[in-house]
């Protein structure tokens, strides 16, 4: 008996609903059989429909069947339970187990991928918004040089116009004072002769610059008080 119950395929005898080791096996009348609790409980979620449905073939009942135990599935069980029931029952807690492990696994993977996508629509908005500054700065560096090169345009024009100004100014102060320059010395050759005259009427009569109409103020500064010498004065 423990030889045949270690061939026999634990899946075959487990119930399609809880999918674990049928417990108090029952019979439908379409011939699937299910643990009496479960089949119980699928029945009781449709009796609001007024239809009952066998879960493995779909078969439909207007009524409520009647279960019976199937003997010969609960003796096979029992052989299992003596075998190799606590291997059955692992490997199909452990197939649960996967499943609801690997369900886990493909939500979290779903997660992860709607991340990344929205990480990467970040990205997006990011490399959208970089370049729209990057063009922006570009914009205002390229204006900030335009201004900075006109402004620097016109202070090179200002100091070239400033030059100018300056160098009339001076060439002209500098002919002003050549001039001033002949003049007085014209007039120290001039008040030189006068110092040490030979022939005073002729001097005065040869001498450009006295016959020129000068003022009283011109001579004021050459004026000297004159001392006359009684011995040799004439009388008048």
């Amino acid at each position: 008996m423990a030889q045949r119950g270690a061939q026999l395929d634990p899946l075959k005898f487990s119930c399609c609903i809880c999918l674990e080791i049928l417990k108090d096996p029952v019979m439908v009348s379409c011939g699937h059989s299910y643990c009496s609790n479960c089949i119980k409980s699928h029945w009781d979620e449709e009796k609001n429909k007024r239809i009952y449905s066998c879960p493995q073939c779909r078969e439909t009942f207007r009524r409520r069947p009647k279960l019976k135990k199937n003997i010969l599935l609960a003796e096979l069980v029992e052989d299992l339970k003596k075998t190799g029931l606590p291997a059955a029952a692992g490997r199909s807690k452990t197939k649960k187990e996967v499943e609801a492990s690997q369900l886990n696994i493909q939500q979290r993977i779903q997660e992860r991928e709607k991340d990344v996508e929205l990480l990467q629509q970040q990205v997006e908005t990011i490399n959208v918004s970089a370049d729209e500054a990057v063009e922006h700065s570009e914009e205002s560096f390229t204006q900030m040089i335009r201004l900075i090169q006109k402004r620097s345009g016109e202070v090179k024009q200002q100091l070239r116009s400033q030059k100018q100004t300056a160098v009339r100014e001076i060439k002209e102060l500098e002919e002003k004072l050549e001039q001033e320059t002949v003049q007085l010395r014209r007039k120290d050759v001039q008040l030189g002769q006068l110092a040490h005259p030979e022939d005073h009427s002729r001097f005065l009569h040869s001498s450009p610059s006295v016959s020129q109409p000068e003022t009283r103020e011109d001579f004021l500064p050459y004026s000297q008080q004159l001392h006359l010498d009684p011995n040799t004065a004439h009388r008048t």
